[in-house]
C-alpha cells in the first residue's frame, strides 16, 4: 500500500544505507527514514482521524490512537509508527514478502523496545527501532540481528548533564577527534549521547547497559560521500554472561549530524540475548 504522506519523509537515506552497512560492518538488509513530524500534523488535519487508522493501523493500534487527546503526542505516536511500519514493509519487500499496514502492529516489550507483530502466521518480522525528537521521527529495520536509532535535537541541555553520560576519558577522545571549542560542545556531545541511545536500544538484555558502562574507544571518519559528514563511534562494553564470566564487546554507531540534530544508528546480528 502507497504512503500517503511521501512529502512528510526527510529522506529515505540520508545517509545511504551502503554507507552504513560498511561503517558497522553489518552485512544484511537495512532501511531506514526520518519523517518531518511538522509536515505529518498538517497533512493529518486534512483528513478524517479513521482514515488513517483503518488503512493504516492494527486493531490495537486504532484502539489506543482514540486514547490519545494531545495532538503533541498523537502526532508523536503516529510519526513513530509510520516510520516503523514504513521502514519494516520497506525490508520485507526487499525479501519478497508483502504485508498491508494494518497486518502489522508496533508493540513494546516489557523493557519498551518495539517489535513488529503481524496477524499473518509464519511471516518472519525485521527487528525495528524507533525514535523522535524535536520536529522528527526516525525508524530503522533490519533483516537479522538487532538495531538501534537515535535522533537527538542539539540543546544546551547535554553540557549540564554530561558527567552522567560522558567519562573524562571520552570527553578527551571527543576533544582530539573534534577539535572541540566551547561553541561547539553542544553538537559534540549530542552525538555521544545518541550514539549510546542507539546502543541501549540494540541491547536485547533483561537489565540494559547505563551510558558510563558503554565506553567509547575511538572515533573514525566515515567514508568520503555526497551528504552529511559521518564518524563510526566505536565502544567497547563488558557484561556478565550466564556463567558468571565477564564478556567485552566490540560496538560500532555510525553518527551523522544533519542540521539541528545528531543521527545515529547501529546494527549487529550477535547482539547478546
Amino acid at each position: 500500500m502507497d504512503f500517503p504522506f511521501q512529502n512528510c519523509l526527510v529522506s529515505a537515506e540520508i545517509l545511504s544505507v551502503p554507507l552504513v552497512r560498511e561503517m558497522l560492518q553489518y552485512p544484511h538488509g537495512m532501511t531506514y527514514l526520518l519523517l518531518d513530524l511538522q509536515r505529518l500534523e498538517k497533512e493529518l488535519l486534512k483528513i478524517a482521524e479513521q482514515d488513517v487508522a483503518i488503512p493504516f493501523l492494527s486493531s490495537l493500534e486504532q484502539v489506543y490512537l482514540k486514547r490519545l487527546t494531545s495532538g503533541k503526542r498523537k502526532r508523536e505516536w503516529l510519526g513513530g509508527r509510520f516510520a516503523a511500519k514504513y521502514a519494516a514493509t520497506g525490508m520485507l519487500a526487499q525479501n519478497g514478502n508483502t504485508l498491508p499496514w494494518s497486518n502489522l502492529a508496533v508493540i513494546a516489550d516489557k523493557n519498551g523496545r518495539p517489535f513488529i507483530a503481524s496477524g499473518e502466521n509464519g511471516a518472519a518480522m525485521p527487528d525495528i527501532s524507533i525514535s523522535h525528537s524535536g520536529n522528527l521521527a526516525a525508524a530503522m529495520a533490519v533483516s537479522t540481528g538487532f538495531c538501534g536509532i537515535d535522533i537527538q535535537k542539539v540543546t544546551d541541555r547535554v553540557v549540564k548533564v554530561r558527567e552522567r553520560f560522558c567519562s573524562p576519558n571520552e570527553a578527551h577522545i571527543l576533544a582530539s577527534f573534534f577539535s572541540a571549542s566551547r561553541a561547539n560542545q553542544s553538537s559534540i556531545l549530542t552525538r555521544l549521547w545518541a550514539a549510546k541511545e542507539a546502543l541501549r536500544k540494540v541491547a536485547n538484555m533483561n537489565s540494559l547497559p547505563g551510558f558510563l558502562e558503554l565506553e567509547l574507544a575511538e572515533i573514525n571518519a566515515g567514508p568520503s560521500h555526497n551528504g552529511p559528514a559521518s564518524w563510526r563511534f566505536i565502544f567497547t562494553w563488558q557484561h556478565i554472561d550466564v556463567h558468571g564470566n565477564p564478556v567485552t564487546h566490540q560496538c560500532r554507531v555510525a553518527v551523522s549530524h544533519i542540521v539541528d540534530y545528531a543521527l545515529a544508528l547501529t546494527a549487529r546480528s550477535d547482539t547478546v540475548a
